[in-house]
């Protein structure tokens, strides 16, 4: 398999729990900044959730986008069937089996809608990239890169 592995911004727009790792911390900077910058004192109230938010978000973030990508980069690549898809709102889940080292595993993702996701139907082949180590773990390939 060639070695290729999402960006970072391909993961946060089409990895639900990667986006709200981002999400919290921007929008609790924002009302900090904004309280200070007004002179409402709501921004002390605000400011220790940003940091909360900040510290937790930032080492998810980086902590889902290396196991997004080392099984991107050195996964088993093989085929597999898009078994159920549906969104609420922005978020969704998809669902997909495939056959890896000869036994059947199926696999789930939060995902959030994009152009990429959105392509996505029940029944679709798709190609999946599975963690060596934890078959269970698996990532669409046409939705990351």
């Amino acid at each position: 398999m060639k070695s290729q592995h999402p960006t970072l911004s391909r993961v946060i727009s089409t990895d639900y729990p990667s986006f709200i790792a981002v999400l919290f911390p921007v929008v609790f900077d924002i009302f900090t900044i904004y309280f200070f910058f007004t002179g409402n004192y709501s921004f002390q109230f605000f400011l220790p959730i940003a940091i909360v938010a900040t510290i937790i978000g930032v080492p998810f973030l980086v902590k889902r986008y290396r196991i997004i990508s080392s099984v991107f980069e050195a996964g088993i690549q093989t085929k597999g069937t898009v078994t159920n898809i549906g969104f609420f709102r922005g978020r969704g889940s998809v669902s997909y089996s495939y056959n890896v080292q000869g036994e059947t595993q199926t696999s789930s993702n939060a995902i959030n809608r994009n152009s990429h996701t959105r392509k996505l139907t029940v029944g679709q082949k798709v190609t999946v990239v599975v963690d060596r180590d934890d078959p269970k773990r698996a990532f669409i390939w046409e939705i990351y890169l």
